[in-house]
């Protein structure tokens, strides 16, 4: 609140807004704290929300086996459809659970936070 004080001090007539100042102060200290909870609250929520259907998992665990999995490598591999292989490479990806391999084509290694996933679950040895 010492913004404020020194708000009061050097604005002329700002002194007819000082209980709305400090109410504005106290009303955002209690929001901070209370965003403060609410994100440990999500920290400790979203683990148990992070899961992912099995041919997700499959395409994990395929991935965890290999050094770099092609798409069409992983369907044949989980007897599905290579397309459904490569939606799930796009939301694995943008959920970093895999990475694009380096190179140009079009291949993929299982990042930390997939063998993470795996290793969780019991999918995966240490």
């Amino acid at each position: 609140m010492e913004w404020i004080t020194r708000l009061l001090n050097e604005v002329p007539g700002a002194g007819q807004y000082r209980a709305q100042l400090e109410s504005l102060a106290r009303e955002h200290s209690e929001l901070k704290a209370e965003n403060a909870r609410l994100h440990d609250e999500l920290a400790w929520f979203i683990p148990k929300w992070d899961t992912l259907d099995g041919d997700a998992v499959r395409t994990l665990e395929y991935l965890s086996r290999v050094e770099c999995g092609h798409p069409q490598e992983i369907a044949k591999a989980n007897q599905v459809n290579i397309q459904i292989v490569e939606s799930y490479l796009v939301f694995l990806a943008r959920w970093e659970y895999v990475h694009a391999a380096d190179g140009g084509e079009l291949h993929f290694n299982i990042s930390d936070k997939g063998r993470r996933y795996l290793h969780e679950r019991g999918l995966l040895a240490a």
